[in-house]
């Protein structure tokens, strides 16, 4: 095996963060139910806690499992498919992948400037600025972008090759 990349070693430690945070999630979860059930005592913030938890996770782990290959596809359709034409459907998907990336990307980083400079507050049980929340969508996006653009350039590769 070759070194991994600054970028693969970056998506890997977003990963185990992730991990790390479901590890605390479900902490969070069992320290409530013992509160709630034995003791009678429940405590207020561990849905929210919870609920920021998950959220984050979502896009801590999602460029991981782009390169994993994880992600949803449709097997039956591209299976019947030959060769050249997955290489193809892969280089449309890729590339799709770049665009919708990149746009939420861009509209996350917007939104979560716009939230900062003018103080906007998620509030629940307790209020929380939402410009703390916001960046989770640019950060997991932009790798989702750049996880997108290297697969585009290995369909490219993989074109020249079948020449």
């Amino acid at each position: 095996m070759g070194s991994k990349s600054i970028f693969d070693r970056v998506i890997d430690f977003m990963a185990f963060l992730a991990g790390l945070l479901l590890v605390a999630a479900v902490l969070i979860e069992c320290l409530e139910i013992f509160m709630r059930y034995c003791i009678k005592k429940p405590q207020i913030w561990s849905m929210d806690a919870c609920e920021y938890i998950l959220y984050a996770i979502a896009f801590l782990g999602a460029p991981w499992l782009l390169k994993k290959g994880g992600h949803v596809s449709v097997d039956i359709i591209t299976e019947r498919l030959s060769s050249r034409a997955r290489i193809y459907l892969g280089c449309l998907s890729s590339a799709a992948g770049v665009l919708v990336s990149a746009l939420i990307c861009w509209f996350g980083l917007v939104a979560s400037w716009d939230c900062y400079a003018t103080g906007v507050l998620v509030t629940k049980t307790y209020s929380v600025p939402k410009a703390y929340l916001l960046p989770f969508i640019s950060i997991g996006y932009f790798f989702l972008l750049v996880e997108f653009a290297r697969q585009f350039f290995r369909h490219m590769i993989q074109l020249k090759e079948k020449r």
